[in-house]
């Protein structure tokens, strides 16, 4: 009762101080905010809670989260588990995309995935099995692990064998063959084009408001765009 007493108090103050919390503070902590089936630490979600570091976030089909911390933002789409661990984002199952200006980094099994230059990168990454995906959105990435270090270039994707260890990277070209075969003119990885799909795993979300196309407010709820 303590335990849960007190992070509804710090989650209290950081929904009346979230400008602060957004934009400076600790990187142990964030803001959460969920819509459909999400549980953080194996209990039922709120719409908008404190998240610290350690804290375990699962989501269920329908269900999507935004994660907000001081320069940093993170989108974790249906069916994926994570461990917030400050400025490391573990991701156990699922997918992620992460847009940072402070070098948040990503734990994909025994790989880190970080920005190589000034902290600044937008990646997404997905974990099947044994299985991992990188894709370099914006920036150049460092990918490290014992026995395997390499950059990702900006638009190029890694395919990681996470038993073995082994890696191979793939430029990104909608028109030719890639590591999912035919590349479409969207990424794989265009978690906001699929919040924006009336079809897609957003199909649950509401309507935004003022909907701006390829971008998600770390101050809103997430939302779907209206169909045209």
């Amino acid at each position: 009762m303590k335990a849960h007493c007190s992070r509804s108090f710090v989650c209290l103050v950081a929904m009346l101080s979230l400008p602060a919390l957004a934009f400076g503070g600790s990187s142990d902590e964030a803001v959460l905010r969920s819509s459909g089936a999400v549980a953080v630490n194996g209990s039922v979600a709120p719409t908008t809670t404190a998240l610290f570091k350690g804290d375990k976030v699962q989501t269920a089909a329908g269900g999507v989260v935004t994660i907000s911390s001081p320069g940093s933002t993170v989108l974790i789409p249906s069916n994926s588990q994570m461990v917030f661990n400050g400025g490391v984002l573990d991701l156990t199952a699922g997918t992620a995309s992460i847009s940072t200006t402070k070098g948040m980094a990503a734990q994909m099994d025994k790989y880190l995935i970080a920005p190589a230059t000034s902290g600044a990168a937008k990646f997404e990454i997905k974990k099947t099995g044994s299985s991992g995906l990188i894709h370099a959105s914006s920036g150049v990435l460092a990918v490290s692990a014992r026995g395997n270090t390499f950059t990702l270039a900006e638009g190029a994707t890694a395919t990681l064998d996470l038993g073995t260890g082994t890696s191979k990277i793939a430029s990104h070209n909608a028109a030719a063959p890639g590591v999912y075969g035919a590349q479409p003119t969207t990424s794989f990885f265009n978690l906001e084009g699929a919040l924006s799909d009336p079809s897609g795993p957003g199909q649950g979300l509401p309507t935004c408001v003022r909907c701006i196309p390829s971008s998600v407010s770390p101050h809103r709820r997430p939302c779907r765009c209206p169909v045209p």
